[in-house]
């Protein structure tokens, strides 16, 4: 192959829509891809829910097997770097919460292997997020208030039809966690809360339950409007403290597989 031929060929496998480059060597092509797509992510020259080409694509800018590229994409996939969504417009997907999901995985199977129960999980809670509150009166901005509120009428609405929660009760703490404005925060917290509401979500709760945890919700979102730290940190601390007492009396909270 000539000169010109081989520049050609290299024009013609480079999308200039995206930062890869072919492989210079076969040696370890699937951690090479997956190290171009993971630095790219890193770098923000690829965004949060933007879609990678398809497969026979990337195997062509990659110049590897589409065997290869699939390999690099479920690595990437399972440490919740990317998404895969089916369908007529599916494809692999930046993820939008990038960190939650690996590491939820992790907490879980710690969980499992040290036999750590729920009251631990909810004593690790009290820990974190009363000082999320706090932290969220302080900094939050008009758009994270209303974004606090609109899950707490989300879970009044809910509340109404159904005894059961749903995610608007764990987006409320999440968004709690966003209105800090710290991303460590908000990925170590959001990560804490889908472990624990995979066991809330198959509870059944009484009228005063439901009353006594929207009452909390409101209190700790008007604190964080008005601004005041303390005052939302001591919020959180009662809601998480009766949602303490509730869970404990609860059978299920025996079972060593709880989180399952």
């Amino acid at each position: 192959m000539s000169k010109a031929e081989g520049h050609t060929q290299t024009m013609l496998t480079t999308d200039p829509r995206y930062p890869f480059k072919s492989i210079a060597d076969r040696k370890l092509a699937h951690e090479k891809i997956v190290d171009q797509i993971r630095d790219a992510i890193f770098e923000r020259k690829l965004r949060p829910g933007q879609k990678l080409p398809p497969e026979r694509d990337l195997a062509d800018i990659f110049q590897a097997s589409r065997a290869t590229v699939r390999s690099a994409l479920l690595t990437l996939k399972n440490g919740g770097l990317l998404e895969v969504k089916q369908g007529k417009n599916g494809g692999a997907f930046v993820s939008s919460n990038i960190g939650e999901t690996e590491l939820s995985r992790v907490f879980r199977d710690i969980i499992g292997l040290k036999g750590i129960s729920i009251d631990h999980v909810i004593e690790v809670r009290l820990i974190i997020e009363p000082q999320i509150a706090y932290l969220a009166a302080q900094n939050a901005g008009e758009q994270e208030i209303e974004a606090i509120w609109a899950t707490v009428r989300e879970l009044e609405q809910l509340f109404k039809k159904r005894s059961t929660f749903h995610s608007p009760d764990e987006n409320f703490h999440k968004a709690l966690a966003q209105a800090t404005k710290n991303p460590m925060l908000s990925v170590i917290q959001a990560s804490l809360i889908d472990v624990l509401f995979k066991f809330i979500y198959k509870v059944n709760w009484n009228k005063e339950y439901k009353r006594n945890i929207l009452r909390h919700h409101t209190n700790i979102a008007e604190k964080v409007e008005k601004h005041s730290p303390e005052a939302a940190r001591e919020a959180m601390v009662l809601h998480l403290s009766d949602m303490k007492r509730i869970i404990s009396q609860l059978p299920m909270t025996r079972s060593p597989r709880w989180f399952r």
